[in-house]
């Protein structure tokens, strides 16, 4: 429900312009925020990002010298995985973030021009655009150095980072309008088909060098490094090229908003449901529990698609990478917050509203969290071998005792504390969230990246542990590390699970992931 102050001022604020709708949105859900320590900290990370790429700009150029040419060549990459994440990020999340849920916009008139906006807005709360952004700053900031020519060089990559986020959006829109039809759901099957050949392809015959060499990026660190009066000359040049291709970009993902949400599907609604008869499983009601979760994360288009790209790209990134062994085991950890950032935050949601009429069978209360957890765990596990498996064709070698050891058990600790810190969320916050359409999210924006930077930092500092035990020649230490890791997350989750049979929480968790 909004708040009742927002009303007021939405009535005398809400007009046809985009960017007053955006305001009006903007501060309903502000207002929704109900505690003032929840306002503090959503306050603290919209100031992050600036803050960030001050630091970046600031210590870049203190950073010492004596290896300036081979960072100098790492640039050309940073920018290309910048425009990588700009698109991918949009195509995942089909279209972009929504701001709140299009049932709940269904009393206001909200135009389709306020809805693109309020994606292409909402880009900073991803975590890992603003880690990329941050990067790339620094990089040029390193690049540049102190000279004269510093505040043009970092025009440029503004003006690019601008350019490649609104033409990822206008091209994630594009996209979704043409996945409405049965003809462009198999066009775009077969270019992404076509695309990940190409790159196993250049992959697998060791050409990634020479194509990232290659890339349109370099031509642009070019002009970032140059210096002397031509310097200038290049700088303004690419700076209004850029700002040219942005604003077409933004035209363009405009009307491509317009005509993906107004073009009908058939594929029908998203509250069309289709029966199937399938035969129930054997085993009791933990069995037909994990049938059941496990049905409703691929019958969600959101987590379907989610799933698919974090089982593929992170690792087909480590194989093109070529990462030793003690570098891929950090990246359990990274993938294990990826996957509970899909669902996991907010467990229970997949129950809808049908959450009520499964709370009201006869059975025990811990069946139903126990196998929740579970399945949480399955996709960390699941998503972690993948990744470490693609990954895994390059190292050109097997690893040694050590590092087995300590990939082994920052898989087992990160999955389990991601688990038991999701379970936990999960309980003591829920979210009411259907996740039936392809831009739906477990919990609101705002929520998701303070989730994603408590995931994040807990599973990357697991893999740094772990990654420091692969360095050793004993495979001890990583069982030492892991034992009162997973004993800690172990405790964690139990205490969730005791919280879950409480009758009073569990009502609480029912009423909101059902109602609202």
């Amino acid at each position: 429900m909004l708040h009742s102050r927002a009303l007021p001022r939405t009535r005398q604020v809400w007009r046809d312009d985009a960017w007053s709708q955006l305001a009006a949105l903007v501060r309903m859900r502000w207002l929704m925020v109900r505690t003032g320590k929840a306002r503090r900290g959503f306050a603290a990370l919209g100031l992050a990002f600036p803050g960030l790429c001050v630091a970046a700009v600031v210590g870049a150029p203190l950073v010492p010298r004596d290896r300036a040419s081979d960072v100098i060549l790492l640039v050309p990459t940073a920018y290309l995985a910048v425009a990588f994440l700009s698109v991918l990020a949009p195509l995942v999340a089909g279209g972009g973030t929504e701001l709140f849920p299009a049932d709940q916009l269904v009393a206001f008139p909200v135009s389709l021009r306020t809805q693109h906006l309020a994606s292409l807005t909402q880009v900073p709360l991803n975590l890992a655009w603003v880690v990329q952004v941050v990067g790339v700053v620094g990089l040029t900031s390193y690049a540049a150095d102190w000279s004269p020519y510093l505040p043009l060089a970092l025009l440029v990559v503004v003006s690019y980072v601008a350019f490649v986020t609104v033409a990822g959006h206008a091209l994630g829109w594009l996209v979704v309008g043409a996945r409405l039809r049965a003809g462009g759901r198999q066009l775009t099957w077969l270019l992404a088909g076509v695309v990940l050949a190409s790159v196993a392809l250049v992959i697998a015959t060791g050409r990634v060098g020479a194509v990232l060499d290659r890339s349109p990026t370099a031509r642009l660190v070019s002009v970032v490094v140059s210096r002397g009066p031509i310097a200038v000359r290049r700088s303004v040049t690419a700076v209004v090229v850029l700002v040219a291709l942005t604003v077409l970009a933004f035209l363009a993902g405009r009307a491509a908003t317009a005509w993906a949400l107004r073009r009908p599907g058939d594929a029908g609604g998203p509250l069309d449901a289709s029966v199937h008869q399938r035969r129930a499983p054997r085993g009791g009601a933990a069995r037909e529990g994990l049938a059941v979760d496990r049905a409703s994360i691929w019958r969600s288009p959101s987590l379907r698609r989610g799933l698919l790209v974090l089982a593929a790209l992170p690792g087909m990134v480590a194989a093109a990478a070529g990462l030793d062994w003690s570098a891929l085991v950090l990246l359990p950890g990274l993938v294990s917050a990826g996957a509970g950032l899909l669902f996991g935050v907010n467990a229970f949601c997949l129950d809808g509203s049908g959450a009520v009429w499964l709370a009201s069978l006869p059975g025990r209360p811990a069946v139903a969290f126990w196998v929740r957890a579970r399945v949480v765990a399955e996709t960390c596990l699941v998503a972690a071998a993948i990744t470490v498996t693609a990954g895994s064709l390059r190292a050109g070698r097997w690893p040694t005792t050590a590092e087995a050891s300590a990939l082994l058990g920052c898989a087992v600790v990160a999955s389990l504390r991601v688990v038991a810190l999701c379970m936990e969320l999960s309980i003591h916050r829920p979210h009411r969230a259907d996740l039936r359409g392809p831009r739906d999210t477990p919990a609101p924006p705002g929520v998701m990246t303070a989730y994603s930077l408590r995931l994040a930092a807990s599973t990357t500092l697991v893999g740094v542990v772990f990654s420091l035990c692969a360095r050793s020649d004993q495979w001890g230490w990583s069982v030492l590390w892991a034992l009162p890791l997973v004993l800690l997350a172990t405790r964690r989750l139990v205490r969730a699970g005791a919280a879950w049979d409480d009758n009073h929480v569990r009502a609480r968790v029912v009423a909101t992931v059902a109602g609202g």
